[in-house]
């Protein structure tokens, strides 16, 4: 009994071990990421923080969110994907998974969606995910058709003026400054004579509040290549995915881990988070 112990435990340690070597192996290995090429340069950064209230919930979603504007393009992210682009890009885009997890800060929510704009034409390339469906779509739009008023207030140090405005489906309010005169803001938001440092909607469920500002750089604007595992779909289908997922989220999930990992999807909630930015 005790031979059959001993042989037991070391067989183990054994495994163990091997698995502490492996985990090692994983954190020393190179960090990767999807292909990503520079557009344009940033003449300034904003970061805005970005909130979203679900009144069936009564939750609401924080996240740190970040707009980068070129002479050409305009980028708008996750905080946490534009730190990711900037630490790779200061280490000639060389480090391990080690170095990346000490490096790395803490950030409040993801925001899971990358837009992309060419201003010349308001062109959007936009990556994102529901869960685990990856998708990239082009959306042309134009800029929300803005009423201006003559109402002012200030804003992260700005002296702004406001504009409203419906667009996809929702009102919204908007405070651009005129001491920064450049045509871009949060999310889609833009066509207004002066960078948009707030906006939200009258119903208080979404806003985005500029947090600082960052002018005179020459930050690296990015364009990432898509990832193969992403869809090639439309807007439309889009917000038919972030409904479907969210509202019957437990026959999402089921359906998609059987098809991924041919297992049991039971035991996800009925509906998750929904609050979406783009209701038409």
């Amino acid at each position: 009994m005790k031979q059959n112990f001993k042989v037991a435990a070391i067989v183990c340690l054994t495994c163990l071990s091997a698995l502490c070597c492996r985990a090692q192996d994983e954190l020393d290995r190179p960090y990767t990421t999807s292909e990503r090429q520079q557009v344009d340069t940033a003449m300034l950064d904003c970061i805005y923080l970005y909130a979203a209230a679900d009144t069936v919930l009564a939750q609401t979603n924080e996240r740190y969110t970040i707009l980068q504007a070129g002479r050409e393009w305009t980028k708008f992210m996750s905080y946490e994907t534009y730190w990711t682009d900037s630490l790779l890009n200061s280490r000639d885009w060389k480090i391990t998974v080690r170095e990346f997890e000490k490096l790395k800060p803490p950030v409040r929510g993801y925001f899971p969606d990358q837009y992309l704009r060419r201003v010349a034409d308001n062109v959007y390339e936009v990556q994102g995910m529901v869960f685990v469906d990856f998708y990239v779509y082009k959306d042309s739009v134009a800029a929300p058709a803005w009423t201006l008023s003559a109402d002012t207030a200030t804003v992260c140090g700005y002296l702004c003026r406001k504009a409203t405005a419906r667009f996809r489906g929702r009102q919204w309010e908007a405070w651009y400054t005129e001491e920064i005169p450049v045509d871009a803001g949060p999310w889609k938001l833009c066509g207004l004579p002066g960078l948009i440092l707030r906006a939200s909607t009258p119903d208080g469920l979404l806003s985005f509040e500029a947090q600082s500002v960052r002018r005179g750089g020459a930050y690296p604007v990015m364009q990432e290549v898509p990832s193969s595992h992403a869809q090639r779909i439309s807007r439309a289908d889009v917000l038919k995915l972030e409904r479907y997922a969210a509202l019957e989220h437990d026959e999402y999930m089921s359906a998609r881990i059987k098809l991924l990992y041919s297992a049991n999807g039971d035991g996800f909630p009925k509906r998750t988070f929904y609050q979406p930015l783009e209701l038409e």
